[in-house]
C-alpha cells in the first residue's frame, strides 16, 4: 500500500512540474519583444531612476538618458511596493544570465536578468509599459480562473 501512496505523491509532483514548466514556457514567450533592440549587457551603467512594470519586469533608467526594459527570470512580489532598487554589476557593467535584480526590503531574494532591451524614447518606453500591462492581466485573469476551478 505504501508503494502505491508514494508512486501516486510522485506522479502528482511531476504533473505539477510539468504545468509549471508549460506556464513558465508561456511567459517567456509573452516577454519577448523582437521590435525593441535586444542587448546583452549595459556599459557604464550608473542608475538614474527607475519604475516597475509588472514583477517580472522593470524599466532603469541610465545616464546619459537611456532607459532599458529588463526581463526577469522569476518575479519579485514586492516590486511594486519597492522604495528602492538594487542591481548587481561588475565594474559598472550589468550582464544578461550574471547579474540580478532585488529590492532593499527582501535583497536576499534575487531575480536574475533573463533580457535586457533598450528603449528607444519615452513613445516606446510607454508602448512597451502597455503592452507588459496587457499581459499581466491576462495572466493574472488566467490564474483566477484557474483557482476558480
Amino acid at each position: 500500500m505504501k508503494i502505491w501512496n508514494i508512486l501516486a505523491l510522485s506522479f502528482a509532483i511531476f504533473l505539477a512540474g510539468c504545468a509549471s514548466s508549460e506556464a513558465s514556457k508561456e511567459r517567456s514567450a509573452l516577454y519577448t519583444f523582437p521590435e525593441l533592440e535586444q542587448v546583452n549587457s549595459i556599459d557604464n551603467f550608473r542608475m538614474d531612476g527607475w519604475e516597475n512594470v509588472d514583477k517580472y519586469t522593470v524599466i532603469v533608467n541610465s545616464k546619459p538618458r537611456q532607459s532599458y526594459l529588463l526581463v526577469l527570470n522569476g518575479g519579485l512580489n514586492n516590486l511594486k511596493f519597492a522604495q528602492g532598487l538594487l542591481i548587481t554589476s561588475t565594474l559598472g557593467k550589468v550582464e544578461v544570465g550574471f547579474d540580478s535584480v532585488a529590492t532593499p526590503q527582501e535583497p536576499m531574494q534575487k531575480s536574475q536578468i533573463k533580457r535586457i532591451y533598450r528603449l528607444k524614447d519615452k513613445a516606446e518606453k510607454e508602448a512597451i509599459k502597455q503592452k507588459i500591462i496587457a499581459f499581466a492581466a491576462v495572466e493574472e485573469k488566467e490564474a483566477d480562473k484557474g483557482n476558480a476551478e
